[in-house]
């Protein structure tokens, strides 16, 4: 028999229909398509297999997913759904960004060995033995999977490849495979491990593997994590054992049919990355994988979580192990496997935990340890930061990269890998303590953690205790705490200026100057800033009556050519000004240069007091030259492409006729830095545009990663500097860091700013509590009504006499709190106490509502109103009982003390 699509009729699709119903077949789910029959809806590829039985006997579908099988049920008027809201499309433009910016490095190795064992193991070879130990199966395979296999391989050679055989047979179907290998393979493996509580490994992530080496363009890698998650995305139920991988590979074809084969940016992307040696992967399975796997299981565009994890039991300390093995491990190993127990609730872990006895009569710590047993298995998901903890300290921090597996041989049997970032870290943790697995929620050790790693030169065991400042950081916290304050003492320190024992007004002429040298660049973002203006746009530009445009440099791209070049312009304002002069003395108001060719050009003066350019004897206008594109090419920089002759000819004048001094730069030093202030309330991916993968640190020109891209505009390759740093600040009250960009937070290191309670300035106060402490309780306050990142910051109670502590509190204090509480007085009563806040007293007669029917004017009747005490003025005759209020007095009750 053969393939006739072209042979099947209505009739043939409604009796498969027909079929389907009548003997309730379950069919694979699909990924994106619905096929409408009879008001139900069907998988298209699924429903047109039927079909094709009924009309020559041989359930077959040799098409593939979209048009190529929909265009078959549309000829007979069957409507084609597609299912709105399925997120795979968004996974699949979160990977090719994602690609865009990192590429495949952490996971190209998987089409790096099927380029070298595809098509093995060789279950022909001789010495099958050796033949299983050559292959290197890397992360792909448990690691005690890896032994088991090595174990199989050496004491029942053949057997085991007896059940490769099986396994590779494709004139079976693959879930009788599937079945037979891990049932066969037990049997062996408990002829040599009768101990029956002992795993043999070979599921179906150790299958997929030997299935996808042996024959990568039929079959593709597999984990039960992220096969769980697929079913979710797709709102079906997952397989049981045994029949997961089947149920996969229907789901991953149908994917890459729906969403892979026809993306030619995908694909081109992908290809572009994977070297020649490797496995080309035409039919796109390894790539579907790999989508699945990053989008899901490593939590590309996601939050990570922060977990805390136990190191000891009531005896024994297992941190050496866990560090020696790259792993993470609990306890409580009598429960089993909980991949064979197919643990789907917590519920299923405390009924293995009552089997075996513990926590016997203690229903409260059952409860909460099968939780934490249940977090470790399904909730520390790979890419999630683990702090792994004896006590309060932390012994190391890493991230977590891959799924559970049990190792019956250890008594902390339940494992997972990891690779240790930092070891023996400067940083001590309160929060779960007394707890093995605990998700930490306290944002400030977030950041911590954060800082740690993202400033880390480490090696394997230590924290370099010298660290250089990282290039790209930001200072977050609650407003009026410093941070634009601190970005000045940060850049001075960068670009190598002693500021200690300086005076804030020495700063500040330090930071100024180095700000005219160019040194330290100084910006705000904000909702309209663009890519155009921090890269390069397309800009209009006057000349006499015309409006030309050309390509301008952004401030971003200003300071790193800045940055790349190793001289300095002493003079250029000074020159270019006598440049002027010289233009408008001449007869015609144009000055005859010279090109390097010794061929005649003109320049004039526009509106703008930017260059125009004439050539030829008949003096044909050309365009402009900008005084900022001359200086940059006097730097060194080629900033006029197809115009070098004249950029060259005005250079040579300047030098040779006007004195323009041009020297290497003078100091040791040769740092930049670019202020970002207010970082978070410019659309950050706009903004930076490609450039966001360019400021990684590895990424950076001269490092070995270095990456160049071709701007938009202007064409040309650009890279940035590695001596150019980047310091951001945001307000945390405008937005939380969660909140931010992904690929702003993965690429910067923050550095928190709270309150500081101890400087000398709020030691003394004018009335009789420090400011500390009237800020102190302001602060705790607000915490419990809202959060840390909407606090006051201490730039508002320093150095404040009387007048200016009031003006404080109600142009600054006040309007905070009104904003951060959306005008409810009675919270804001909460934090200032009564003697700021008080209820209005309404004359119902006067001030009633007009005569109108509503069915709630009583209750607005009865509503009270606050407002807040403006001591300000003089008249504003408030007491609380027979006391004559003041603003000392108000600070008082504020701060809980007796106003007398």
């Amino acid at each position: 028999m053969a393939f006739k699509p072209n042979e099947i009729t209505k009739d043939h699709i409604l009796k498969a229909i027909e079929k389907i119903e009548k003997e309730a077949i379950v069919l694979i789910s699909p990924t994106r398509w619905n096929v409408e029959i009879n008001n139900k809806k069907y998988p298209p590829k699924e429903v047109m297999r039927y079909a094709h039985e009924q009309m020559n006997g041989e359930k077959v579908w040799e098409y593939g997913g979209g048009e190529g099988t929909n265009k078959f049920l549309k000829k007979f008027d069957f409507p084609i759904l597609d299912m709105t809201g399925n997120p795979l499309q968004e996974i699949v433009n979160r990977y090719k960004k994602y690609i865009h910016e990192n590429g495949l490095k952490e996971e190209i190795y998987k089409w790096k060995l099927l380029g070298k064992f595809q098509g093995r193991p060789n279950i022909n070879n001789q010495n099958f033995s050796e033949e299983i130990k050559d292959v290197k199966f890397e992360n792909l395979i448990y690691p005690v999977g890896q032994g088991a296999i090595k174990h199989l391989a050496e004491a029942r050679t053949e057997l085991y490849r007896d059940c490769f055989k099986a396994l590779f047979d494709e004139n079976l179907p693959l879930l009788d495979r599937i079945k037979f290998f891990n049932e066969e393979t037990l049997k062996i493996y408990r002829q040599i491990v009768p101990e029956e509580r002992f795993s043999h490994h070979q599921d179906e992530r150790t299958m997929s593997t030997f299935l996808t080496y042996h024959n990568p363009n039929l079959y593709t890698f597999y984990k039960n994590t992220f096969y769980q998650k697929f079913c979710d995305i797709l709102g079906i139920k997952p397989k049981k054992k045994n029949e997961k991988y089947v149920h996969y590979m229907g789901l991953v074809n149908e994917f890459i049919d729906d969403y892979i084969k026809d993306d030619e940016e995908l694909i081109d992307l992908v290809r572009s990355q994977i070297p020649s040696d490797a496995f080309q992967d035409t039919n796109f399975k390894i790539l579907a994988q790999d989508i699945l796997y990053q989008s899901l299981d490593k939590q590309l565009g996601a939050n990570r979580n922060y977990w805390r994890i136990g190191t000891k039991d009531d005896t024994q300390s297992y941190w050496d192990y866990m560090k020696t093995n790259n792993l993470i491990c609990i306890g409580w190993s009598d429960i089993g496997d909980l991949n064979e127990a197919e643990v789907k609730s917590k519920d299923d872990i405390k009924k293995l935990l009552e089997n075996e006895g513990i926590y016997k009569d203690k229903k409260g710590v059952l409860t909460r340890k099968a939780g934490e047993i249940f977090d470790f298995y399904t909730k520390v998901n790979i890419g999630d930061i683990i702090l792994a903890q004896d006590g309060e300290t932390v012994l190391g921090i890493g991230i977590v990269k891959d799924e559970y597996f049990f190792n019956e041989k250890e008594n902390f049997a339940h494992q997972k890998l990891i690779e240790w970032k930092v070891l023996n870290p400067k940083l001590k943790n309160k929060e779960g303590l007394q707890t093995t697995v605990y998700k930490l929620s306290e944002i400030t050790t977030h950041h911590k953690i954060d800082a740690i790693l993202n400033n880390s030169d480490f090696t394997k065991n230590t924290i370099n205790a010298n660290m250089k400042p990282s290039l790209n950081q930001i200072l977050f916290g609650p407003p009026g705490s410093g941070k634009t304050y601190s970005t000045i003492n940060k850049a001075l320190e960068i670009v190598g200026v002693d500021i200690n024992g300086k005076t804030r007004t020495e700063i500040k002429t330090l930071f100024d100057e180095k700000v005219k040298e160019n040194r330290i660049v100084f910006s705000t973002f904000h909702q309209s800033m663009s890519y155009e203006d921090f890269v390069e746009g397309i800009k209009p530009i006057t000349s006499g009556n015309d409006v030309l445009y050309e390509v301008q440099d952004g401030i971003f791209k200003n300071i790193c050519n800045s940055a790349t070049s190793n001289v300095s312009v002493e003079n250029f304002d000074k020159v270019y000004q006598m440049l002027l002069e010289k233009i408008e003395n001449e007869t015609e108001e144009l000055l005859e240069l010279k090109t390097i060719k010794e061929k005649s050009f003109w320049v004039g003066i526009n509106s703008n007091n930017n260059l125009s350019l004439y050539t030829t004897a008949k003096k044909n206008y050309q365009g402009v030259l900008t005084k900022e594109k001359i200086e940059a090419y006097a730097n060194g920089f080629k900033t006029f492409t197809g115009w070098d002759g004249y950029a060259s000819g005005i250079d040579n004048y300047l030098k040779e006729k006007l004195n323009l001094k041009i020297a290497p730069r003078k100091d040791n030093n040769n740092n930049f830095v670019l202020i970002i202030d207010e970082i978070n309330r410019g659309n950050v991916s706009a903004i930076f545009g490609e450039l966001i993968t360019l400021i990684e640190e590895d990424k950076r020109l001269g490092k070995p990663e270095a990456l160049k891209v071709t701007l938009p505009y202007s064409k040309k390759e650009f890279g940035v500097p590695s001596n150019l740093f980047i310091i951001g600040t945001m307000n945390t009250a405008d937005r939380s860091v969660e909140a931010l960009d992904t690929a702003l937070r993965r690429r910067f290191s923050f550095e928190e700013m709270p309150p500081n309670y101890e400087l000398d300035e709020l030691r003394n106060s004018i009335f009789d509590f420090p400011a500390s402490s009237i800020l102190k309780s302001i602060n705790h306050r607000i915490e419990k009504l809202l959060d840390k990142d909407h606090a006051i910051g201490h730039s508002y109670f320093i150095s404040k006499d009387e007048v200016s502590i009031v003006e404080s509190f109600y142009k600054c204090i006040i309007p905070l709190l009104q904003e951060y509480f959306f005008g409810d007085y009675g919270k804001i009563g909460l934090v200032l106490g009564k003697g700021f806040v008080r209820q209005k007293e309404w004359d119902k007669t006067s001030d009633s509502f007009a005569d109108f029917d509503y069915d709630n004017s009583n209750d607005f009747e009865e509503r009270n109103v606050f407002e807040i005490i403006d001591y300000r003025n003089e008249n504003h005759n408030y007491s609380i009982g027979t006391i004559s209020m003041t603003f000392e007095k108000a600070i008082k009750i504020l701060m809980k003390n007796k106003v007398e």
